[in-house]
């Protein structure tokens, strides 16, 4: 006779998270229908069907969905944190003209306290459109901007904003900010590591940032990659970001940036390369040989004008293998922080340049916005996806609203109909950080005035009217 087996107490976790839909984009990129995940302190220690959770692990908390799609947290490539002008840009400039007419000229008016609000403020923004992990191509003032970091709970690359304005593009039209010599430049580079690592955020990883867009001496190149090298951070620069950058650059080296950027040594598996519009075959197989990493920031390539339909090749990076993430870039370019609007144009965009509708594919999109970003930004090994082990950054979509239904293929829904702002929970290593759409970190009201009469004051500094071009009575 069969002898009764004894009952197996359910072991305890901190939290259980269940949903419709959990999209993992683990190793088999399983999508689990009615699944759930658990999670003990920071750390996914169980994922799978929910009845399999559920009959295994007892839960002080949960959070129950069962209408609800569940994302990793995704990623911001490319955020400066420097300027959050929303839509006080001047219409009309490229990508050059931009950046001297407007976006140095901001950045230099910026005091420590205006570079907390704007931390502040981006964070919250990134929080609530999903995102968990960003990338600050160079900053100023930094020591403003750690805190404010720490305490959104997100995950960052950081570096201190350098250059020596010696690279190709000329020095005319630039600040008179930072107007560092080559030595001090680099010693400036190993200041920006020594003052992220001496924070001592775990969350928080160095970043070795140099602008690049021809402001750079091939010298400072050269060091940023070493020494991103040696201390196995990242060296972040802005690189092909248009076709009159590649023009500046063979006219100054009779190479183009990518490739003249691999012939002088500063190209790497520890090199981040923002943007990367204007290539052709030679760049991408540098670029896929170097190991180097991608962030593409399609609305910014659309905003500026960069030629990403006509000179892109993302198909070409992405079949070569090269690690890619999706950036949105400074507030003042995107005008938005949405990493699902991103997803979107970098499904779309190849697709109509090259007339081909596989160009990209939309799981290859939703890559891009999670584990690519992730993997870019040499992150991958805590985040990225949701997996035992990893930390648990997660995001709850409220799938109860048009763009979501009907609901047949979460994927596509994600990539073609979805903005972050059917974000609805948001935890970044098991705390909850969006809760109902709200922020737990932050009085969202008063940050918003905050932000609103700081950025009146820095376009007053620099002379720029952000009214509309129609009357205004």
């Amino acid at each position: 006779m069969n002898q009764p087996q004894p009952q197996t107490e359910p072991t305890p976790c901190d939290r259980i998270i269940s949903a419709g839909w959990v999209i993992t984009v683990d190793t088999d990129r399983r999508i689990i229908r009615d699944g759930a995940l658990a999670i003990t302190g920071s750390t996914i220690v169980a994922i799978g069907k929910r009845a399999d959770v559920d009959a295994t692990y007892r839960a002080l908390e949960r959070i129950d969905r069962p209408d609800a799609v569940v994302l990793p947290g995704m990623a911001n490539g490319h955020r400066h944190l420097l300027c959050c002008a929303k839509g006080a840009m001047p219409e009309g400039g490229s990508t050059l003209e931009s950046l001297r007419r407007f976006i140095y000229p901001s950045f230099s008016s910026l005091e420590p306290e205006d570079m907390n609000v704007y931390a502040r403020h981006a964070t919250a923004e990134m929080i609530r459109n999903g995102t968990t992990l960003f990338e600050e191509p160079g900053c100023n003032h930094i020591d403003a901007v750690l805190p404010a970091i720490a305490d959104s709970g997100m995950r960052a690359r950081i570096g201190l904003w350098t250059w020596d304005q010696q690279g190709s593009a000329g020095s005319t039209d630039l600040p008179d900010w930072l107007n560092l010599s080559t030595e001090d430049a680099i010693k400036r580079l190993e200041e920006g590591l020594e003052v992220v690592q001496a924070f001592g955020n775990d969350r928080i990883r160095p970043a070795v940032t140099i602008e690049g867009v021809g402001t750079c001496s091939d010298r400072l190149s050269v060091a940023a990659a070493r020494l991103a090298e040696e201390t196995q951070t990242l060296a972040v620069q802005h690189k092909s970001t248009s076709e009159r950058e590649v023009q500046l650059e063979l006219a100054a080296y009779g190479q183009r940036p990518i490739q003249h950027t691999a012939a002088i040594g500063a190209l790497n598996p520890y090199t981040l390369l923002n943007h990367v519009t204007s290539l052709d075959l030679d760049d991408v197989a540098a670029i896929a040989d170097s190991g180097a990493t991608i962030s593409q920031n399609p609305s910014t390539a659309l905003k500026l004008a960069k030629g990403t339909t006509q000179f892109g090749k993302w198909p070409e990076l992405i079949a070569a293998g090269v690690p890619m993430g999706l950036g949105t870039d400074a507030e003042n370019c995107s005008n938005h922080q949405d990493i699902c609007r991103a997803i979107y144009l970098a499904a779309l965009l190849s697709r109509d340049a090259r007339q081909d509708p596989g160009a990209v594919s939309a799981e290859t999109a939703v890559e891009l916005g999670t584990l690519g970003g992730a993997r870019a930004l040499r992150f991958d090994d805590v985040t990225g996806s949701l997996e035992v082990g990893k930390e648990a950054d997660v995001v709850v979509f409220d799938t109860n609203d048009y763009d979501w239904r009907p609901l047949h293929n979460p994927i596509a829904n994600l990539t073609y109909g979805v903005t972050g702002h059917s974000v609805d929970t948001v935890l970044i290593g098991g705390r909850v950080v969006l809760e109902n759409k709200k922020s737990t970190i932050v009085d969202e009201d008063a940050l918003r005035d905050e932000v609103e009469a700081t950025d009146r004051k820095i376009l007053a500094k620099i002379g720029i009217d952000p009214r509309p071009a129609w009357p205004v009575i």
